[in-house]
């Protein structure tokens, strides 16, 4: 970053927010926050700017004057930069949210920004004897604490709500009581905000490896039920069973799993480069398994004096795409999120048979497509829920195993032994998924037309049957191509 071309643009200039924060702890950071002096022609200079530091421009907030530039070419990063809030540095400073975001450096020619190498964005060495702390930004930084600006941080932009807990799980650091005690207070106003900003802060939560921790913590706050309202009667439902805190302390333990599962892919995944594609956004999947099992209060009802909760997978996905909806994911994101929460009992359904036999993993990944690595992640981490993480670890040698076949009777309900075998049955799906390639052997080698024309037969569910042998002929790599499956197909008239 040519700090030289943006002095010769704006002269006076505020390094401030996230980049000086991060500098000041020796992170490298991508986002660069600038703050100067209100001006007639702001909207020019930056222009000006744009042109000479070759980045791409436009407004992020016509009204207020923030604009961005973002570099057309490595290394990559994003300038955001405004006119100072209230027209003096000293009211900017006060109006922004955490007193660890609420610094400020001014910039002269020998500021450097260099680039971080592999990681992306910029390193810089920031003077701390030049930093302007009117509220002990420093102090907080150094004893790991995030605390408000003023009372009013909350009120003024509902989305820091939520930021608090991102920036505490990206830095590790401590939410003041204070704060705790306002998130209660306003968690309610959560509402009020885009919820795209929301959406974008709980998925970078999501990228800390203890991101169930923060969760939980925002569910101690209100802060997770006033953004999930689905998720509130949980708490109450099936307490017998999960134990106090109900259906959702069984829903935090999945997306601790997930978090640990992700911190631990090669110890519990051996082939996970095979399926690397699949596991390229724990993000998407750690949302998912916080809402897996959303819709099982109005699904839950006593049968036979057994409490169940039939269809709730079902309409699990029917009500995750409502809330992906309102918080503006994008369309494959919620597919995804949708079907395996959908269909998250499948695996559980063939575990529980004697075998898993090769047709039956042929029409699971037949049916799942895509979705087959995802769900099995899903439901992977469901599972292991049910076990503590003691004994997740001592399993963890045996979870490769060959699934043994059920004894007479079946295994004790909810037993570490049959969790144990749901999970050996997750694997084996996964390995044969890979070893079979499943992912290139999805497209068909013919289709119904060449049945109709090779066995000059008429259209009907005959068609139909007979593709799906082709399909597990292929499945069990007795054919290979086009020109096999068509000579399976005439020994089959």
């Amino acid at each position: 970053m040519n700090i030289s071309r943006v002095l010769g643009v704006f002269g006076e200039t505020y390094l401030v927010g996230g980049a000086l924060r991060d500098a000041l702890l020796g992170r490298p950071f991508k986002d660069i926050d600038l703050a100067v002096p209100p001006s007639r022609d702001f909207k020019a200079k930056v222009a000006t700017l744009a042109r000479a530091l070759n980045f791409a421009c436009f407004p992020l907030d016509e009204e207020n004057q923030v604009y961005r530039l973002t570099a057309r070419k490595a290394p990559f990063c994003q300038l955001d930069i405004a006119p100072f809030v209230g027209g003096t540095l000293d009211s900017d400073l006060a109006r922004r949210d955490f007193t660890i975001n609420a610094m400020a450096l001014k910039l002269g020619p020998g500021s450097i920004f260099k680039p971080a190498g592999k990681s992306g964005g910029f390193t810089f060495n920031p003077p701390v004897k030049n930093i302007i702390d009117p509220g002990s930004g420093l102090k907080d930084l150094a004893s790991g604490l995030i605390r408000q600006s003023s009372a009013r941080v909350f009120r003024e932009d509902p989305v820091r709500l939520m930021r608090a807990f991102r920036i505490a799980s990206a830095l590790d650091f401590r939410l003041a009581p204070a704060l705790l005690r306002s998130v209660k207070t306003d968690a309610g106003l959560i509402k009020s905000t885009a919820q795209e900003r929301v959406r974008e802060e709980l998925m970078r939560l999501f990228d800390s490896p203890e991101s169930h921790k923060w969760i939980a913590l925002m569910h101690k706050t209100g802060l997770l039920c006033a953004v999930f309202p689905d998720l509130a009667a949980q708490e109450g439902c099936a307490t017998a069973y999960y134990g106090k805190g109900g259906v959702l302390k069984h829903t935090l333990l999945v997306v601790e799993r997930m978090d640990h599962l992700f911190e631990n892919i090669p110890a519990y995944l051996p082939y996970h480069k095979k399926i690397a594609e699949f596991l390229a956004n724990p993000r998407v999947l750690k949302f998912a398994a916080l809402l897996h099992d959303v819709a099982k209060p109005p699904k839950a009802g006593m049968i036979k004096g057994r409490l169940r909760f039939f269809g709730h997978e079902e309409y699990g996905a029917i009500l995750a795409e409502k809330i992906m909806a309102d918080l503006r994911f994008s369309r494959d994101d919620t597919r995804l999120v949708s079907r395996i929460i959908g269909t998250h009992l499948r695996p559980g359904n063939l575990a529980a048979n004697d075998s898993v036999s090769d047709r039956a993993m042929f029409r699971f990944f037949r049916t799942m497509g895509e979705y087959t690595v995802p769900l099995l992640i899903l439901s992977w981490a469901d599972h292991a829920s049910y076990v503590s993480s003691e004994g997740l670890k001592r399993m963890r040698t045996r979870l490769q195993d060959e699934p043994a076949p059920l004894p007479k009777g079946g295994l004790p309900y909810n037993s570490p032994k049959k969790t144990l075998r749901y999970m050996q049955v997750l694997n084996l799906l996964m390995r044969v998924y890979v070893k079979k390639n499943m992912k290139s052997r999805s497209a068909r080698l013919i289709d119904g037309n060449d049945v109709i024309k090779t066995l000059k037969i008429p259209e009907g569910p005959r068609v139909g049957e007979l593709l799906e042998k082709i399909h597990l002929l292929q499945f069990e790599c007795k054919i290979k191509t086009r020109e096999q499956a068509l000579k399976a197909l005439k020994g089959m008239k």
